[in-house]
This record gives structure tokens, sequence and C-alpha cells, in this order.
């Protein structure tokens, strides 16, 4: 009950607000700013779009000290999420989330990343693009299937960068340093540039570097392993403040007016980060306290990425033509540390084979079993799409279209003990027990369209469609020595056999799998919107999403592919503004039907691979809001907030055994999350100045589906306040993000698996205290 409290201050406060304001405030008060969005795929009036949509300006991103992804997430309650370190994150809506997504050969995410034009929607490696000179940052609430594809079957997450603009010339910078509480001081630079190419041209230059301090602290400690007797000690890696993050990068775009009808705007953006140490901490073990941690070896993730692209709008008649193209390619190497994992697996393969050691040293007796994940990872997708939309002013209106994708993502993961006989290696002279060497495609092509239809003045109608065909293919190795032992036989085909055969070095080769999974449907949606009068609508929608199906990568026979899984989506939704557009109230009511939702099964008596079967049936309700209030020239106000009730339809069964029974809430999806931002401006002598004060609440939710590995995660209030001074085109200001130091519970991992092993709670960034300065020229 406790932390629900800050939720009725912040009302009491708001109304509080409210009631002193003056009669001749109230009057002179400022009207909101109109909202530009293209959740439609072309741009209109937030208030006039028949979606919910939630969106956080550039504007607000630069007063809520916004650098990436874990810090406007907390200002967007109509997203939950769980997130392990920079990069490392998945975002759900409306509650579709199973918990189980996430590994890199099993299903595709159920909400769909765009960057600008093009998809960017990886498997729990969400790109952590700094966020500076944003334009916006949308979040389509609800499948968005029809026009966004594949993984819109919840919602999609769009960042819009600002464009260049013709025959101007505009120019900017920002720098900062701060530090945290129990951590290290961080800086951050970042600027920007905007010049005309002649009369029709322009380039925008943007680049950054941004330095955030550690926290964490890695600290001394031994874990004696039951079966072998062997001891493992992290004396060599014991370190203050380890998980330091650096991100650096840069964005180039220019844009050309061929003539009065035609414009090109080719791009690329390259970021670079480096994050060291982990981002969880282990309060609840025995021996280790607030932010600190154990871990064994060095833990890293270093990857850069970069995507060039090119945009072609241009005229056909009174009709719009745009391309949009994009190649992205991303490279990581990271290592994370394993041997906590080590202790229950000695004692698994233990049992399970009957030996008292689970590996085995040069000199014949037990290797100690404390090992390490060595991760390289590449990833490359090449996306296309082209639409004609009819012109905005007819009464009848299409948008028609056509989109192809290919994604290759190929890894190579290795289980490292250093102590193991090089003799019993997967890698020739090495020392890895396991190693997981796939290549993965996923190809989509697709045909869709919008036709609208305005049946009177007031009331218009919407019809949509999108037929989509997916190819999933999946081939390499995953396994230990003994399944990269055998020969080939007379018809070329690998023949595993580890008593006679020898190992074919590398493992890869022998493709122990190798299979396809493809199909073709069509999804659908269906849409009113009723004026009103100008300033108010309400629509009803319903729609469809999904996601591709996949191959299962586990060796048994029996195991099928997995198919699409399905949500059907019903809305009322409303957009309204009040008092002379001094107070906009937006939300809508909802009920999703989740159909054949793809669930990862981990059971050892098929298989020591997770297995993605479509397990059963969900059904979502809830209610999304947003209220944006201008009280005065001085002070305005915004609450947002979402209600969510997810739940099994059905229990999930495997083996005979029930491991999530019907009425079962879904996991990470808590019942109510708010968002709250009040903001004050004044004058004071001949200085610009305000106050600001962000608070976020995330209600509990729960780690996991299944009924016996999974732990509730606690409610978390996040807090954040702001304080500045400006003049002519300067601004100073002073920040304090999570000013009550909170610590948020925003993951629980291996929590009860195995049942022994402490949880980890992946947690947020202790109270920061920093200053920034920046000019706009």
């Amino acid at each position: 009950m406790a932390h629900r409290m800050p939720f009725c201050k912040t009302l009491l406060a708001t109304a509080t607000a409210a009631a002193i304001v003056l009669p001749s405030q109230l009057a002179s008060a400022q009207v909101l700013e109109e909202i530009i969005v293209t959740a439609q795929k072309r741009e209109s009036n937030l208030q006039d779009t028949p979606i919910s949509v939630q969106v956080l300006s550039g504007d607000k991103l630069s007063e809520l000290n916004i650098k990436g992804f874990d810090d406007y997430i907390q200002f967007l309650p109509t997203v939950s999420f769980q997130s392990s370190r920079p990069g490392m994150s998945q975002v759900y809506m409306r509650g579709i989330s199973s918990g189980g997504d996430g590994n890199h050969s099993a299903s595709q995410p159920s909400v769909g990343v765009y960057l600008d034009e093009q998809p960017i929607t990886t498997i729990n490696e969400i790109l952590d693009i700094h966020a500076y000179d944003i334009a916006r940052i949308e979040v389509l609430a609800g499948p968005q299937s029809t026009l966004f594809g594949s993984s819109s079957q919840a919602g999609t997450l769009r960042i819009i960068t600002n464009k260049p603009v013709i025959g101007e010339t505009q120019a900017g910078y920002d720098v900062a340093v701060n530090t945290v509480k129990k951590g290290e001081v961080g800086y951050t630079a970042e600027g920007f540039v905007n010049f005309p190419i002649g009369d029709n041209a322009a380039l925008r230059l943007v680049g950054w570097y941004d330095k955030a301090g550690g926290y964490i602290d890695n600290i001394q400690s031994q874990i004696t392993f039951a079966a072998s007797g062997l001891i493992a000690d992290n004396s060599d890696v014991v370190e203050d403040d380890f998980n330091d993050v650096t991100t650096s990068g840069g964005r180039a775009m220019l844009k050309v007016d061929l003539n009065e009808n035609w414009t090109i705007t080719p791009a690329i953006i390259y970021q670079k980060m480096d994050s060291g140490g982990v981002f969880h901490h282990n309060p609840e073990a025995e021996g280790v306290g607030d932010l600190e941690t154990t871990e064994f070896f060095d833990t890293f993730y270093d990857e850069e990425w970069y995507q060039a692209s090119l945009t072609v709008e241009g005229k056909i008649g009174d009709m719009d033509l745009v391309y949009a193209g994009a190649y992205l390619d991303r490279d990581r190497d990271s290592q994370y540390d394993y041997t906590g994992y080590a202790e229950y697996l000695e004692d698994l393969y233990g049992n399970y084979y009957g030996n008292d050691c689970y590996l085995y040293a040069a000199d014949g007796g037990c290797a100690n079993p404390s090992q390490y994940v060595a991760q390289n990872e590449n990833w490359k997708r090449y996306s296309h799409e082209l639409r004609l939309q009819s012109s905005q002013d007819q009464r009848l209106r299409f948008v028609l279209g056509m989109f192809y994708q290919e994604a290759k993502h190929d890894f190579d993961l290795q289980w490292i003990p250093p102590d193991m006989n090089s003799a019993d290696s997967v890698i020739q002279g090495g020392n890895t027990v396991w190693q997981t060497k796939q290549v993965r495609n996923d190809q989509d092509e697709a045909a869709f369209g919008e036709v609208s239809f305005d049946i009177t003045d007031k009331l218009t109608v919407l019809g949509g469609a999108r037929y989509y065909r997916y190819e999933n293919e999946l081939y390499g190795f995953n396994g230990f020595l003994g399944h990269c032992t055998g020969f080939y036989d007379d018809n070329g085909k690998f023949v595993e056999d580890p008593e006679n055969g020898t190992p074919q070095f590398p493992c890869f080769d022998t493709r122990i799998l190798d299979d396809t999974a493809k199909n073709d449907d069509v999804i659908g949606k269906l849409n009113f919107t009723y004026a009103l009068d100008d300033d108010r609508l309400v629509y009803f929608t319903w729609s469809e999403g999904y996601r591709p199906g996949g191959v299962n990568r586990a060796r048994v026979e029996g195991v099928p592919s997995y198919k699409e899984d399905f949500t059907t989506n019903w809305e009322l939704g409303w957009k309204t503004t009040w008092m002379d557009n001094r107070l906009r109230f937006n939300g809508a009511v909802y009920y999703v039907e989740w159909d054949e939702f793809q669930f990862a099964i981990l059971d050892f008596d098929v298989s020591n691979l997770t297995i993605i079967r479509n397990a059963g049936q969900a059904t979502v309700k809830g209610l999304e809001f947003d209220v944006d209030y201008a009280l005065s020239n001085s002070l305005t106000l915004s609450f947002s907030g979402a209600y969510t009730d997810a739940e099994l339809d059905d229990d999930i069964v495997t083996g005979g055994e029930i491991l999530a029974p019907q009425g079962t809430a879904l996991p990470f999806v808590p019942e109510y999350q708010f968002s709250t931002i009040g903001r004050y401006d004044a004058t004071i002598g001949s200085f610009d100045a305000h106050a600001q004060i962000a608070w976020s609440f995330t209600d509990s939710s729960w780690s996991g589906l299944e009924s016996d590995n999974r732990e509730k995660q606690d409610a978390y209030n996040l807090v954040n306040l702001s304080f500045g001074l400006g003049k002519d085109n300067w601004s100073a200001n002073l920040f304090i993000d999570n000013a009550t130091d909170e610590r948020a519970e925003i993951t629980r991992a291996y929590a009860g698996y195995p049942s022994e092993k402490d949880s980890y709670l992946d947690t947020n960034r202790p109270r920061t205290i920093g200053i920034r300065f920046g000019q706009k020229f």
C-alpha cells in the first residue's frame, strides 16, 4: 500500500495547484501546442488520429534529460518492459507478454520498433539509440500490423529524428556532468548543425559522446561446488563501480528537393556502445548488499552498428508516392559469467550421467566448473517499402503499399570453463564445453492497404488488410563435443556417431540443425470515427495483429516448428480538447484476445534446449489515457496512465503437468502504471527560469509465467527534478534523476530456477545529480 501513496499525493498536488491559479492567470493561459504524428504513415494532428498514440516531443525529451531507452521508457505508461543492461531490453504493450521471449533462436518480439521509416526490431536486443536531436517518440498501442507488419501485434514504438531544414542555418550543443550516488562521475557532449547547400538542399549533422559512470560493485566471493568439492574464487575480478557505459556516435542526413514535387533524403547513423560489468545486484543473498554482486569472470557488451537509409517522396498527379529503404549492420562482442549456473549444471549432469565430475581436467580429475559465455554476433537487415497515398482532401482516401525485408542473425555462443581438458572441447584447441553456432534468416513480404470513406461530414469508416508471407530459416550447430563427432555417409549426409566417429571441426559444418518454417495469410482492420464537433471525436476499432512462426532448435523428433500467434483487438477511444485548447483528454478502453500464443518451455524430459510451442489463449482488458492541462502561462501539467488486466484463458500443460493454470496473470504486466509531469516557467529579472517535477509509478508484476518458477517484482516510484535558468540562446539546468534513490525491480533473473539460487535483481540507476549547459544558434 505504501507504494501507491505517491499516486494519491500527486493527484492532491495537482488539484491544489489548479485551485490556487488566479482567475486572471486562467484568462491569459497559454494553449497547448499542436502535436503532429505519422502514426498512419502520413502527417496528421494527434487529435484527428483515431489511434491510441502517446507522444514524447523533442522539447519534452530535452526537458526530461532523456538520453536513451532507460530514460524515456519510464514516461510511457502504456509500455512495460524487462531489461538486463543497455541494449538488452524487451518491450511489451497491452499485456501481450509470455515472459519467455528473447532467445536468439526463438520468438520474435510482440512490439515493432522503428527508426524513422525503417524497422529495427530485433529479439531481446533493442537498439538503444542515443536520444539527441530527436523530433519525437511515438507509441502506437494495440495491433498495428496492417501498416507496420509483423511483430506489431501489440503495438509499435517509433523514434523520429529531426530532418534537415532547407534554407536555414541552425546549430546547437549541450554539455553535462553528473555524479551517481555510490558511483562514478559521468559526462555528456552533444551537438548538431544544419546548413543549406544551395537553394534546394540541406545537410544535418549530429554527434554525441556520453560516459555513464558505474555504480555496481563486484565484491569478493567463493563458491564450493557440492559434487566435486572444488572452489571458485573471484578475487581477480573484484572491482568497484564496474558497470560504466560509453556511447558515441553520429548521424548525417541530406535532403534534396529535386523539383517542386520530388525530394530525396539519404541518411546514415553510426553508434558505438561499450558497457562493462552487470546491471543487477543481489541484496537478498547472504553477504551481498545494496548495489553489490558477485561475478567470477569479466562481463562486457561491446557493440557498434550503422544504418544507411534512403527516402524518396514525390507526387504522381494528386497522389503521394513514398519509397523507404534501409540497410542495418550491427556487430557485438560480449561475455558474461555463468559460474552460478554451473553449480546447478554440475549437480544436474552428475546425477544424469552418474559421474562425480561434470567436466574433466587434463590430468583426469574433475575440472572446476567455473565458466563464462563468450558471444560474437552480427545482425544484418534489408528493408524496402513502397506506398502510394491519395490526396487527403478527398472524400475517399487510400494508402496502398508493398513491403519486403530480410534479416540475418549470425551468432556464435561458447560456454567456456578454462579448467576443462581441451581434448573435450567443441572448439579444436580451445576450452569450450558447449557451443551454439547458428544462422537465422527471417524474410517477410507483404502487400497492404487502407481505405477511408467519409460517410457524412462527421462519420468516417476505414477498412484495411495486409497479405503477408514469412519464411524463417535456422541452421547450424549446438551441443557438446559428442554432438559433432561422426562421419559423412555416401550420400553426403552427416551421421552422428560419438563412439566411432571423429570430430568434424568446426562443428558448425555438421549442421545438426537445418530447417525452415513458412506460411502466408491475411489480417484485417476496421475503424469507425465520429466527430462530435471540431474539438472532440470518438472511434471504434477492430484490428488483428500477428508475429511470424519459426523453427525449433531442439534435436528431438516430434517437436514441430511453431506457428504464428495472433491478437484480435476491440477498442473504443476518444480524442478531446476542452477549455479553448488548454485541456486535452485522450484515452481508450480495449479488449484483446491472444490466440495460440508462442511460449518457451524447458522440459528436460523432452530436450535440454528451450522449445517454443503454441500454448493456448490469453485475454487482456485495459484502459489507457493522457491528460495535458495548461493551467496558466506559467504552469503546465500532464498525467497519463494505464490499467491492464492480462490472464490465461487455458491451462498450460506439458508432460501431464500444469505449468500455469487458467487465470494466471501474464508476466511483466503491471496492473497500474502512471506518469505525471508538472512544469512551472517564470521570469526572474532578465532570466527565464523553470522548475519541474516528473514522477512515474510502476505497479508490481510477475517475473515469469510458470507457477513454480516466478516471483513477484515489487512496485516502484521514480521522481526526477529539474531547475533551470536561461537567456537569449543559452540555458543551464540542474537535474536530479531518481531523487528518492529508489531501487526499481525491473527484472528478477533465475527466479526460483534453480530453486536454491538467489534471484538477481536488474535495477535502475541510483540518484544522479548533474548540471547541463546548452546553446542554440
